[in-house]
């Protein structure tokens, strides 16, 4: 039964085929993931300045965790791909074993850490005037971090075996849960801003209940969680997965990592109300380039099955399928982002104190509707590398290209301290950024296809 499901038929099959109904549901998930953030937004836009402002404090921390989780979702979802390529049933059965070991391990430690640093680590963050706020959506985020972590890796395990409807739901259901939570706690049970956060970790703590619940139930299943492949580490399956999942997490905690001191320089730019805005409008943007996520998700199932089976020619295309339909996709979506500026900022821009950013939030807006579309193709080139387990490579191209957003920032700040000059340089480096990804992407898979041919016997 478990070779003969239905994601694995998808696995296997036609390339552009097993992108397109693997995208989907990506996407939709995607989607919820990111209206579930701008919901937090627009309900702690009635707390004022401060709550506002301290979700853009906490929010590169939470999305380290998010990062993490994601990452060695990725990992997983590679690995079982790879081996379901492969034929090895019992090794993928493995991996997602181990998966699940490392995700308690890890998140285990990020909480003593995140909880132990809490305050020096915001004040440094330039939270100090709103520590209080910051603490109380930060500390029951930190607290949740095994769920959150867990809820990627549950995610990535579905989409390894291709069972990507199923992780779409877990996600929908999450958020879902997330979105009738948030009223009821922040104002109705009079919690504020933590409100906000505990809504966010009991949408999680449910949402990866769900996927064990399918996987312990086992029917239709091509993936077995087995106690053997949890109660101890296995090396090598370990090294399967972190050899994707370990560049992957650091490369997404990169990119979550440098936002820190980007929101510093925001602050210095625009104050705690610019800050506020930039966050805003970074959560609706990155709706916009979910096509090219989803595609990216869609693609490291695919093409990590197509590694294991070492078919070059369907990697390729669906690489390049992938790159057009998604490049396509963002456009349009940004299309809209920019029709709508002026009315998601009279929808987000609603407290006194918020007011004289309205135009701002608008221009900011233009502005990032400008270089998302070729920003949003690093998704792309990164998730080929990571299907052909060239995940380093992609890390070392948003290592780079973050320093290379930070020192602009830092310029911005010194030279012409404003939103509008924020916006101008994202233009310029994350749009020539999303060019390099797609050409690192092509070098990668050429010199993969070349020394995999080298090998092959005559």
């Amino acid at each position: 039964m478990a070779e003969g499901t239905e994601g694995v038929k998808v696995l296997l099959g036609n390339q552009r085929k097993g992108v397109l109904t693997l995208t989907l549901p990506i996407a939709v998930a995607l989607f919820v993931q990111n209206l579930n953030n701008i919901v937090d937004s627009f309900w702690v836009a009635d707390l004022g300045q401060n709550s506002m402002a301290a979700l853009g404090i906490v929010y590169p921390l939470y999305c380290i965790l998010i990062g993490i989780g994601n990452g060695l979702g990725i990992g997983v979802s590679a690995a079982i791909a790879r081996n379901i390529g492969m034929k090895d049933h019992d090794r993928a059965n493995g991996v997602a074993g181990q998966g699940l070991l490392l995700t308690f391990v890890i998140s285990m430690a990020l909480t003593i850490i995140l909880v132990a640093t809490a305050e020096p680590v915001i004040d440094l963050m330039g939270g100090g005037d709103m520590m209080s706020e910051c603490l109380a959506y930060g500390l029951p985020i930190y607290l949740g971090a095994f769920f959150i972590v867990l809820s990627g890796v549950m995610s990535g395990m579905l989409r390894g075996e291709g069972a990507a409807r199923r992780s779409m739901a877990i996600q929908v259901v999450g958020a879902g849960i997330n979105i009738v939570l948030d009223p009821i706690m922040i104002f109705w049970m009079d919690m504020g801003v933590a409100g906000a956060a505990w809504a966010t970790v009991i949408a999680f703590v449910i949402s990866s209940l769900m996927a064990f619940y399918w996987y312990l139930k086992g029917e239709e299943m091509y993936i077995r969680l087995e106690r053997k492949n949890i109660i101890r580490f296995n090396p090598a399956l370990d090294r399967e997965i972190l050899n994707v999942g370990l560049p992957e997490s650091i490369e997404l905690t990169v990119m979550n990592f440098f936002n820190i001191f980007l929101n510093m320089f925001v602050i210095v730019c625009a104050g705690t109300a610019g800050l506020a805005v930039y966050t805003m409008v970074w959560r609706i943007g990155y709706i916009a380039v979910i096509p090219a996520q989803a595609m990216g998700g869609a693609l490291v199932a695919i093409c990590s099955a197509e590694y294991g089976m070492k078919e070059f020619g369907m990697i390729r295309d669906a690489y390049y399928f992938s790159v057009k339909r998604s490049f396509l996709m963002v456009l349009v979506a940004c299309a809209v982002f920019a029709l709508c500026a002026g009315l998601l900022a009279d929808i987000f821009i609603r407290t006194e104190d918020m007011e004289f950013m309205h135009d701002e939030m608008v221009i900011f807006s233009y502005t990032m509707a400008g270089f998302l579309p070729v920003f949003a193709m690093t998704f792309v080139g990164s998730s080929l590398m990571q299907s052909l387990e060239k995940a380093g490579q992609a890390m070392f191209n948003t290592l780079v290209r973050n320093i290379i957003v930070t020192i602009s920032y830092w310029i911005v700040a010194m030279v012409a301290p404003s939103l509008l000059g924020i916006g101008i340089a994202l233009i310029i480096v994350e749009g020539l950024g999303g060019i390099a990804m797609l050409i690192h992407g092509k070098i990668v898979l050429d010199r993969v296809e070349r020394r995999a041919m080298s090998t092959v016997p005559t």
